[in-house]
């Protein structure tokens, strides 16, 4: 006996990726802020900064940061999408839309991250 659950055979994968992807963010977005806050303080200069971020466990911590807002991005709007859009076809346009710009601002954001050398 096959049962359609629709949109909620994803559901507690999509709760579990949405806290994990939490607990990421709640640890490491303080570094950022606190990067931007002694910026304008500051006491970070451009060049203090720039070789902050130029570390290589620098660049996986944002790269794990770039994953992490993204993820919980796409999961959020995913579920929005799966439970207010009822038009089937419509529904997996606009899923596949969002999957393909996360994918491609991921690809940028961590271009931009990888990219420049010290």
């Amino acid at each position: 006996m096959r049962r359609d659950w629709g949109a909620a055979r994803n559901g507690l994968a999509d709760w579990l990726g949405q806290r994990v992807s939490a607990v990421v963010l709640l640890v490491l977005l303080p570094w950022p802020v606190a990067l931007l806050a002694g910026v304008y303080a500051g006491r970070l200069d451009q060049l203090a900064l720039l070789r902050l971020l130029d570390a290589p466990a620098s660049r996986v911590a944002q790269t794990l940061l770039v994953v992490a807002v993204l993820a919980h991005a796409f999961i959020g709007l995913k579920v929005i999408a799966e439970d207010y859009v009822h038009a089937i076809g419509l529904r997996l346009v606009l899923v596949n839309l969002m999957r393909i710009g996360m994918f491609a601002l991921g690809v940028w954001w961590l271009a931009v991250i990888w990219a420049w050398a010290g």
